[in-house]
């Protein structure tokens, strides 16, 4: 196996533990809608919005991500949340 060869391997392992680990993750949005459906808390909490946004930018920073790249991400994970928690909340939020 060629060192190219290596490294794509290396990254196929690796691209399936991300998405394993975020459908881990969207399970976990999943069981928050429903204790908010439950508790009836709106789907979006800002303040939370923010504060993820925030720590995990300078996380991610500190990785060598750019920001560009680590607020699209971020933008794109909340999002499918929402849309989780929206499908189990009736889309009333």
């Amino acid at each position: 196996m060629t060192e190219l060869e290596k490294c794509r391997d290396h990254i196929d392992h690796i691209d399936k533990e991300l998405i394993d680990l975020l459908a881990r993750r969207f399970r976990y949005a999943e069981r928050i809608g429903r204790i908010k459906r439950e508790q009836g808390i709106s789907v979006l909490q800002s303040a939370r919005w923010d504060n993820i946004l925030s720590s995990r930018r300078e996380y991610a920073i500190k990785a060598g991500l750019s920001e560009m790249f680590t607020r699209d991400f971020l933008q794109l994970v909340h999002s499918e949340s929402i849309r989780i928690q929206e499908g189990i909340n009736g889309g009333n939020d």
